[in-house]
């Protein structure tokens, strides 16, 4: 209320004496008149004004008034309060009555301007429910295994200090056939330090470790129970379980243990068995890796020569022992092979995959990086996503995936370039390591990594949109506490920003803490609900201007666009085309001065 207030007084009866007579001590007193506390209003439209009345005498017994307008279109007042309010341009007079006598008082009000429009009254705010998931989602494993982001592979075996692999043909490297005894006198390490192998992973920012147990030429790190050319034949110059050093080593620094088994076998065709005789016996090796090994995060079933077996039968046995275990192949079911081993994924890459229609499975190798390999299939109906799989070694232009101390090496900035291509499309950075003829991960290869990972700590350590002010066109049940945009920018991973079910394009503007210098802009979706966005654009404003900046296709678990350096002070995100309701959980901006790139 304002500070103008209607004036009375209350006369109280008062006390006998015992001199006064009846009638005198009930007397009324009668009011006698009435004054408006100003003289006159000017006000603008939209104004208020409380008007207050003084009624005369102070001490009469009924002060009470009413409020009148003679014109409410110009302006209006409460009948009991003489709150003003102006309406429109014009004049009106304000009047005020006693109720006893009907005496009355005056106040012209003039009212200047256009009507202001009113402010809009915002939107009670609800809560539709959390969005439900669209299309096919990840496990529990597969979303496990794609938030590692960075997985490390090590080939070793005899073929480390060999160089046969089992893919050289026997006759063109002269050793005439695969035999078991050539391939335990080629296996010669002295010492293996796997709880090396595994530290220079966790000191680095890799999750997960795989391990060829069996690589092509049938050679096993571990006892096999299936085959006798393997660590534990007397025949073996050295006898360490490869695998259960690697598995101490993983629990010893929380990094998760997947396997490679190979389904080519050198050995196998030389021993000629036939295709169900050794299906029997590769299940049963497998069932023993997936249960005296586990938990085993990652199968990796390599589709050179995979042969014909029955491969839902052959994942039950994976499925058995590590229900969550990501199984890798050409076509899944946990991931697939990007259809290349250059470590990169295509610019528009969906974790969906049309695995029962392409009629997919490890054995028929099929299409290429230019293909749905490479980018996925659109709204499939199973979650798929892609790992980009290369070696840090290279012979030629061919990976070195077993160690070659002459082989070259690729630079710190070739794996940011790839960190790009592959974690920056959504897909997953698998890198092999090979371990050297020495038994540990060679000084050239370490140097390297770590160079990597300054790099990666000196671009992503700080996000230069923390601070930021978001802002968006639309908020799911226009509820920002629950699911506004400004839960994008903070670190906990379950919380995001998403719009009504029929709200599919949408932008969100950030307001920079001052103007920041960057060159690297990164999105997330919240893929537990499944994979939405199908293009976006990224605008920036510089100068009080906007401009574009770049543009994108697919989001996925995380995508890094890399464009020009530009300093701003706001940025704004356009869903231009989604699936369903955009529900993103992560935006960054970075600035990489320290790779080249």
């Amino acid at each position: 209320m304002a500070a103008l207030i209607v004036l009375f007084s209350c006369t109280c009866s008062p006390r006998n004496t015992g001199t006064e007579t009846p009638s005198e001590v009930s007397k009324s007193i009668n009011v006698t008149g009435v004054q408006i506390t100003r003289a006159s209003l000017e006000l603008n439209v939209g104004d208020g004004f409380h008007l207050g009345a003084r009624v005369l005498p102070k001490d009469a017994t009924n002060p009470r008034v009413t409020w009148s307008s003679d014109n409410e279109a110009v302006a209006t007042v409460t009948q009991d309060e003489g709150q003003v309010k102006a309406i429109a341009a014009g004049s009106a007079v304000i009047t005020v009555t006693t109720v006893d006598g009907g005496f009355t008082a005056t106040c012209p009000v003039k009212v200047n301007g256009q009507a202001e429009p009113e402010p809009p009254t915002p939107p009670t705010p609800s809560d539709p429910g959390a969005p439900k998931a669209y299309g096919a989602t990840p496990t529990a494993g597969q979303l496990a295994w794609q938030r590692r982001e960075l997985l490390m592979f090590y080939h070793y075996g005899q073929a480390t200090f060999s160089g046969y692999d089992g893919e050289n043909e026997a006759s063109r490297i002269g050793i005439g056939q695969w035999t078991e005894d050539l391939l335990l006198k080629n296996y010669k390490p002295g010492t293996i330090n796997t709880d090396q192998w595994v530290k220079v992973a966790a000191d680095n920012g890799f999750g997960e470790i795989i391990i060829t147990a069996k690589h092509h030429d049938g050679f096993c790190l571990w006892d096999n129970p299936e085959s006798t050319t393997d660590v534990a034949n007397a025949g073996c110059s050295n006898h360490t379980d490869v695998l259960q050093g690697l598995r101490d080593a993983c629990n010893k620094y929380g990094v998760a243990m997947g396997i490679y088994l190979s389904p080519w076998d050198r050995m196998i065709e030389t021993a000629g068995l036939s295709l169900s005789v050794y299906e029997t016996k590769y299940k049963n090796a497998l069932k023993d890796l997936m249960t005296r090994y586990a938990p085993v995060v990652e199968m990796w079933f390599d589709g050179n020569h995979a042969g014909g077996f029955n491969w839902p039968s052959v994942n039950k046995v994976v499925f058995d022992a590590n229900p969550e275990c990501v199984i890798f192949s050409n076509g899944g079911p946990g991931c697939r092979w990007v259809g290349n081993e250059n470590g990169d994924a295509r610019e528009t890459n969906w974790a969906t995959l049309d695995i029962a229609g392409r009629g997919l499975s490890p054995s028929n190798l099929p299409g290429d990086y230019g293909t749905y390999l490479g980018s996925g299939d659109e709204g499939a109906s199973s979650w798929c996503p892609a790992e980009c799989d290369f070696s840090i070694q290279a012979i030629g232009d061919r990976n070195g995936w077993f160690y070659g101390a002459s082989d070259s090496r690729k630079s710190a900035r070739d794996l940011m370039d790839l960190y790009y291509k592959s974690v920056g499309r959504n897909g997953v950075f698998l890198m092999n390591v090979p371990p050297s003829d020495k038994g540990v991960i060679d000084d050239k290869e370490v140097r390297i990594i770590e160079e990597f990972t300054r790099m990666r700590q000196s671009v992503f350590g700080k996000n230069l949109a923390d601070g930021a002010t978001a802002t968006a066109s639309s908020v799911r049940g226009n509820n920002p506490d629950k699911y506004g945009p400004q839960l994008m920018l903070d670190a906990d991973y379950d919380h995001y920003f998403c719009t009504d079910d029929d709200v599919r394009t949408v932008e969100i503007e950030l307001a920079l803490k001052g103007e920041q210098t960057f060159n690297r802009v990164m999105l997330q979706e919240y893929i537990p609900l499944g994979q939405r966005v199908k293009s976006f654009e990224v605008e920036v404003r510089s100068g009080g201007s906007w401009t574009s900046w770049g543009r994108g296709t697919t989001i996925g678990h995380k995508r890094i666009l890399t464009g020009r350096s530009v300093k701003a002070d706001a940025v704004r995100i356009k869903i231009t085309g989604s699936r369903a309701c955009p529900v993103l959980n992560g935006f960054g901006l970075y600035n990489d001065t320290v790779s080249g790139l």
